[in-house]
């Protein structure tokens, strides 16, 4: 590996009279490749680097960009190259081969001991896998040999023709056979052996098993169980596991490596950061890096991306902090000063369920009112409702619910606090009071681009001055027009147009009757001069 040119200032100095120890903490308080620069200047890189947790090694990488971190790539440890291809080379439980097409030029172009380590390091089954998925083995002297092409056929030892499925990789599996046939040639005759004859599923089978026991070791849950992140859960049905003291608090690793990634959504404007920066350090907050850790992979397995990267993994990172704020918020009634209690309390785990739980209330209530409800009964889709209540209702009526933004760069999101939350449920209330008025007017058919508020302005318009037919629906300048008759002849259009709803609608509640001024306002607003 070429020596990285570096100037040295003034900062950096102090990086060589430090003990290893206060040398490794200095180190991950950098980020990216101020990270990688103190730990290529220091005297012991090696070290400095093994000692990081596997996700941290992998996050640097990540953060760095992989080509630009190939120094780092030959400092790694077993462990820590292991972990990085069971993430890299799978999606779900299928091998994924377009990633062989990244990391395998990225492998070969380092020195010739750092790829000899990494090819000693591999799992047998991940190379095998690897190795089946992209090559075809003939034996000299077989029919299917003599009708291949001679140049897309090679042989390191006159009696195992291999053929490269995708030319794009000739060059790097036929490097990749020599620098195996070379660190052990009988190896290298068992794994073309092996290559030829096993079943590709079987033998996916088996390498997806020991892939995941060896990410359960490291706090990534098997398909199955990352689903379960998802689980609904209540506030009371949690108050009730604790006080059947049936919940129990994980322990902290005595080794002490635990990702300090975590902790960068100290920087994030949630409730739940919000009182992380109130914790001091000390078990708890180590036990909560710990936690935060497992259940981010755990959502980001239950979550399937296409692929795995560093906005990847700081996006189930914010995403597990957005529910751990909702969850956090509803159990602590909003107060910064309350949730110590419940993080010392419960696993962060329940947290998330209870907070993701607060968006499946929403998705059901809306599934009962859209798709069961007076709106499915008359066959009225969700663009009754208009922008931007249509598009909060179909966020929320997702399998998994978002929050739409009106925010066109970022469109629907996880929800992130309780405020949000309420929003919704305003919504969904308004969509309910909406069914009350309309079940009290004349039937009328739905026809595309029709809104609810030109339904209600119609009606009323109608009632009061019996001008129009039913049969057809008032245009905006003859709604225009008739109100202006009417402003003339009645004065307060708004009180008059809120009593009309409000007679409309059979014991009213309190807050029924402030949700139906919001919605005079709202469809006043269209015929504004």
């Amino acid at each position: 590996m070429e020596a990285v040119e570096r100037n040295e200032t003034d900062h950096e100095k102090p990086w060589r009279s430090l003990s290893l120890q206060r040398e490794w903490q200095s180190i991950l308080s950098l980020r990216g490749k101020e990270r990688m620069e103190a730990i290529l200047s220091s005297d012991h890189p090696r070290e400095i680097f093994q000692s990081l947790h596997e996700e941290e090694a992998y996050l640097t990488i990540k953060e760095i960009g992989e080509q630009d971190a190939l120094p780092l790539l030959s400092l790694m440890s077993h462990e820590q190259i292991q972990y990085l291809l069971d993430l890299e080379l799978w999606r779900g439980y299928e091998f994924n081969p377009e990633k062989v097409d990244h990391w395998l030029p990225l492998i070969l172009s380092c020195d010739e001991e750092t790829k000899k380590q990494w090819l000693s390091s591999i799992d047998f089954d991940t190379l095998l896998l690897l190795l089946k998925k992209n090559i075809r083995i003939h034996t000299n002297g077989e029919e299917s040999f003599l009708s291949g092409s001679i140049e897309d056929i090679f042989t390191l030892d006159s009696f195992y023709f291999i053929e490269v499925l995708r030319p794009t990789l000739r060059t790097q599996i036929e490097q990749l056979l020599k620098t195996l046939a070379d660190l052990d040639f009988q190896f290298y005759l068992r794994l073309m052996d092996q290559v030829q004859w096993e079943i590709e599923a079987e033998l996916e089978e088996r390498a997806l098993h020991f892939r995941e026991a060896r990410l359960a070791d490291k706090g990534f849950p098997n398909m199955e169980e990352a689903q379960s992140v998802y689980q609904y859960l209540t506030p009371q049905r949690l108050k009730e596991r604790l006080e059947e003291q049936v919940i129990h608090l994980l322990e902290i690793p005595e080794d002490g490596s635990i990702p300090s990634f975590p902790l960068a959504l100290k920087d994030e404007n949630l409730f739940f950061s919000i009182c992380l920066r109130e914790l001091e350090e000390g078990p708890l907050l180590e036990r909560i890096k710990m936690e935060l850790a497992t259940l981010a992979n755990q959502v980001l397995m239950a979550d399937l991306p296409e692929t795995i990267d560093l906005a990847t993994f700081q996006k189930s990172l914010v995403k597990t902090g957005a529910y751990l704020s909702i969850g956090l918020e509803i159990l602590s009634e909003g107060r910064p000063e309350q949730s110590k209690g419940w993080l010392e309390s419960i696993p962060l785990k329940f947290l998330f369920q209870v907070g993701f739980g607060a968006t499946l209330d929403l998705k059901w209530k809306a599934e009962r009112l859209w798709k069961k409800g007076w709106f499915s009964e008359k066959q009225i889709p969700l663009d009754f409702l208009g922008y931007p209540w249509e598009e909060r209702m179909r966020g929320v009526l997702k399998k998994r619910p978002l929050l739409f933004t009106e925010i066109p760069e970022f469109g629907y999101r996880e929800f992130r606090s309780l405020k949000e939350i309420h929003l919704i449920q305003k919504e969904i209330e308004k969509s309910n009071l909406l069914v009350k008025i309309l079940s009290t007017l004349p039937p009328f058919s739905y026809s595309e681009g029709l809104q609810w508020k030109t339904v209600l302005l119609n009606a009323f318009l109608l009632d009061r001055t019996n001008t129009f037919s039913s049969t057809r629906f008032m245009t905006l300048e003859e709604i225009i027009s008739l109100r202006n008759q009417l402003q003339k002849e009645k004065g307060d259009l708004k009180n008059a147009f809120l009593q009309w709803m409000k007679e409309r609608v059979e014991e009213m509640s309190e807050n029924e009757a402030i949700l139906l001024e919001e919605m005079t306002v709202l469809i006043l607003e269209e015929i504004h001069p």
